[in-house]
């Protein structure tokens, strides 16, 4: 039964993954480009040399720009997180590469903040599914993953420091004009992004249980760790134990079915949580 669990997540992941390099494929050849508009992270990186070499009548696709840009980052990726996080990641990465040099460069819409809404949506959609799973998609994703385990910030923070040097580049080569559906399309991508990625919010679970002992010993495995305290009920004056446990919404599975299976009986409430000051976990990456 686990075993089936796993083959049929890995073909979720597999899927997820080609889905993300069409839809942002999609996105860039036939939205994107037409408003003259830069995504985020490394594809609007990509998209802003390949017009400044445009600019010395050099031609490089963005495909090899993506494939050359990657490879630093996933050495880092296999050092940070392991050959299993990378394999998924570089999947993304490579359906992304060659949907970019397989979609036709055709314009849908004329309208630039059509095409720019509407590229944006598709990019920040897919990435934030990618992240939902487990993965990256490639690029600086990888960093803001780290950054967003590391020091605990929603991913768009981060993806909208990166976006901020891209900006600036538009700016030096074409000038101001060019940023504002540039800028209105980076926000969309990074807000579907963050609504997207559930897993990064955090909640406060409160268990109620009287059966402490056998929870116990599983959480202190458990990344986040928990704290025990003793009540009484005020309606039976039973004593009662609470396990209070702050952890991201992704990782809640985990709670709730320790408690199901060890404690069907046990009650547990669930509020969203944010941590403001220290950190939660037992140990860094």
């Amino acid at each position: 039964m686990k075993q089936r669990r796993e083959i049929l997540e890995t073909i979720k992941r597999i899927w997820i993954a080609l889905v993300y390099g069409v839809m942002s494929a999609v996105g860039i050849n036939m939205f994107l480009m037409h408003a003259n508009s830069y995504s985020s992270g490394l594809l609007g990186l990509s998209q802003l040399l390949q017009t400044v070499f445009m600019l010395f009548h050099i031609h490089v696709s963005m495909s090899f720009l993506m494939a050359i840009f990657n490879i630093p980052l996933f050495i880092f990726a296999w050092r940070v997180f392991g050959i299993r996080y990378i394999l998924f990641s570089g999947l993304a990465v490579l359906a992304n590469i060659i949907f970019l040099a397989v979609i036709p460069k055709v314009s849908l819409v004329t309208e630039p903040l059509t095409n720019t809404l509407v590229g944006a949506s598709l990019i920040g959609m897919s990435v934030g599914w990618c992240f939902n799973n487990g993965f990256t998609t490639g690029g600086v994703d990888i960093l803001v993953t780290y950054c967003q385990k590391r020091f605990h910030q929603n991913v768009g923070v981060f993806a909208n420091i990166i976006n901020g040097f891209i900006l600036l580049g538009a700016v030096i080569f074409f000038g101001p004009g060019r940023i504002v559906y540039s800028l209105i399309g980076m926000l969309v991508t990074n807000g579907l992004m963050d609504y997207m990625y559930v897993s990064q919010t955090d909640v406060s679970v409160t268990i109620y249980t009287k059966h402490a002992e056998k929870l116990i010993r599983p959480l202190q495995g458990f990344a986040h760790g928990a704290t025990l305290l003793h009540g009484i009920g005020t309606y039976t004056g039973e004593p009662t134990d609470i396990i209070l446990v702050v952890t991201p919404r992704g990782q809640l599975a985990f709670i709730k079915k320790l408690v199901k299976s060890l404690d069907p009986e046990g009650f547990i409430s669930i509020q969203r949580s944010d941590v403001e000051l220290g950190k939660y976990r037992h140990y860094s990456m």
